[in-house]
Order: C-alpha cells, then structure tokens, then sequence
C-alpha cells in the first residue's frame, strides 16, 4: 500500500483484471438486455459475439467496422442464395457442403479472421435449415446476425469510452497458426463432423436447428484450443451454465420485472466476466459457461416467443449438451490425428 498517499499505480494487475471485468460484464449485460427488449430474430444470440470483438483490445476503427458488416452483409446474402439451393437441389447442396467447411476450418487454422469465418460456419449449417420452414424466415434468420455484430460494434465503442484501455494492460495472445498439413488434417475431420451432422438433419427433415448452431459455436471455440483438457471441461461448464441458467430462470419466473431482470444479470454477468479475464487456467472454461447462460437463459424469457419456459429452457439444455458432446469428440479426434500429422508438415 503507498505511504505517500499516492493513488494506485496504473498497471496494478487488479486493477487490470477489474477493469477489463467491468468492461466485458457491463457489456454482456447491456447488450443482453437490448436484446431482450427489441427481440429481434435470434438476438439472443447478440451478447455472445461481444466477447470476440473485445479480444481486439481497442474500439473498432470506423473502417474496420464497416470492412466487417459488409464482409457479415456478403457472407449472410450468399448463405441465404445457398439455402435457396439447398431446398431446390439438395443433392448438390449434400455435394459441395463438406467441401465448403473443410475450405473454411482451414482458413480458421491458418489465421484467417475469427469472426468472419464462425458468420460463414453459421451461414453454410443454420439458413439451409431454417429454409425447410420459411424462406421469409430463413431470410430473418441471415438478416438477424448482422444487427447482432451491429449492436456488438457500437457497444465496443462505448465500453472502450466507459472503460478506456489502461497502460500495460495486456494485449491479447495471437492465434497460434498451424501447419498446412496439421491445418487440412485438422480441417477436414471438423468438416465431415459438423458437416454429417448437418446432413442428417437435413436427410430426417428436422427443423429443430439449434443444435447444429450450437455445435458450429462450440466446434469453432474448440478448434482455437485444441486442448483435451478444456474439451473434458466443457462438459463440467455446460452443467454449471446450465445450473446458472435454471436458478435466473426461477428468480425471473417468480419476480416478472425487467429492472429485476438488469438487476440479476449485471452481478451474474460481471461474475462470470471476472472469471473470464483472469488469469487462471480455467477462464475458458467460464466462458463457455458464460455463453450457455445466455443461450438457454435467453430463449426461455423472451415475451414474443410462444415456446418460452421451463420445458423450452431444459430442451434447449439439452440441445447444448448434446451440441458439446459432438464437439468434445471432435477435439479427441483431432487429437488423435495430431501425431500423424506432424512428421508431414516436416
């Protein structure tokens, strides 16, 4: 403690972590509640996208923002085109879907941008879905994820104003970039699970598409770690989400009111958020936890949809769980492919 009454030092790591815990759980909890509030087409959906864009340590330049809505803007036209094609040629929509994935995990690996690439992951699964329902619908469904990255952009440039970036915070850590041949390997098997399991979908008619959604998100999210370890975790994070998730559901059920609803979030959210920017070895793992609050806990309060509730709320627990388990095993897959790749890239 200074003697001199002098304030705190700068760069006070505590000070660091509160900072960029307030900066990010403020955020989740604000764009949450805009979400809430307009219910949007999957603005549910809005706050997890947040934490991708904060990662920049920086505010969007107005270029960058209006480079990256209009690359979401082409990725969500062509993804809609696509599901056209789906429904009326589906054989070829079956032909090129693998492909398209394997191109665009491939590009994740080699250090292509994370946002853009997980905007084309959803528009290649989810729009050809949504299509079997409604092409009005589908549309909505692609439309919905630019104001999603709208919203995020602007609440960026508002924390960061709230919040200005402290010295010595730290910057953060480069995607590790791999190989080619670790890169295809890599690739191609996240391609042929997420990919059949799309198919399936697609060959049973099913027009529950959430848990393929879900598994692009988690997929994606695995495929940066490549950990073992974390992937075991992620099941640990979605009963602990999933938990989270049931007590705010019951808190809100029985106290009906959007200010308790702020009310509950912000604490919620700035926890789990501290959690996230620290540095021990678990923080993934809270974000992940983060992140299945607020797709089952979302969905299941929202006052313009007609399948909200505890039953939707645990189907949707569900769906998540069954979502990480895919992914999970695609990480231990990868894992096994990993030593056969390596004397190749050599």
């Amino acid at each position: 403690m200074p003697t001199d009454g002098s304030a705190p030092a700068p760069n006070d790591p505590r000070l660091m972590i509160e900072r960029r815990a307030l900066r990010l759980g403020i955020g989740i909890t604000a764009v949450f509640l805009i979400a809430m509030w307009f219910q949007w087409t999957l603005a549910y959906l809005a706050p997890i996208f947040l934490p991708f864009l904060l990662q920049a340590g920086r505010p969007f330049r107005l270029a960058e923002a209006i480079e990256l809505l209009v690359a979401i803007l082409v990725v969500m036209l062509v993804s809609y085109a696509l599901s056209a094609l789906s429904r009326q040629l589906p054989l070829l929509y079956a032909l090129v879907l693998i492909p398209m994935l394997f191109l665009t995990f491939r590009s994740l690996f080699r250090g292509g941008p994370v946002m853009v690439i997980l905007m084309v992951l959803v528009g290649l699964v989810l729009p050809p879905l949504i299509v079997k329902i409604s092409h009005d619908l589908a549309w909505d469904v692609s439309a919905s994820f630019f104001w999603n990255i709208g919203l995020c952009l602007v609440a960026t440039y508002v924390l960061y104003v709230l919040f200005p970036r402290m010295p010595g915070e730290p910057e953060s850590k480069p995607r590790p970039v791999l190989p080619p041949a670790d890169a295809n390997a890599h690739a191609a098997t996240l391609a042929v699970i997420v990919g059949g399991y799309n198919l399936v979908y697609l060959s049973l008619d099913w027009h529950n598409a959430h848990t393929p959604l879900y598994l692009v998100v988690f997929a994606s999210s695995l495929a940066l770690s490549r950990t073992t370890q974390t992937s075991i975790g992620i099941l640990a994070a979605n009963v602990v989400g999933g938990l989270v998730a049931v007590v705010m559901f019951e808190l809100t059920a029985a106290a009906p009111n959007f200010f308790f609803l702020a009310a509950l979030t912000l604490p919620v959210m700035i926890v789990f958020a501290r959690a996230v920017v620290s540095d021990a070895p678990w923080a993934p793992l809270a974000s992940f936890a983060m992140t299945v609050v607020l797709l089952i806990f979302g969905p299941s309060i929202g006052p313009t949809d007609s399948d909200t509730g505890f039953e939707n709320m645990a189907y949707r627990l569900f769906e998540l769980g069954i979502a990480a388990i895919v992914a999970v095993a695609a990480v231990f897959v990868l894992e096994a492919l990993r030593p056969a790749a390596k004397p190749t890239a050599q």
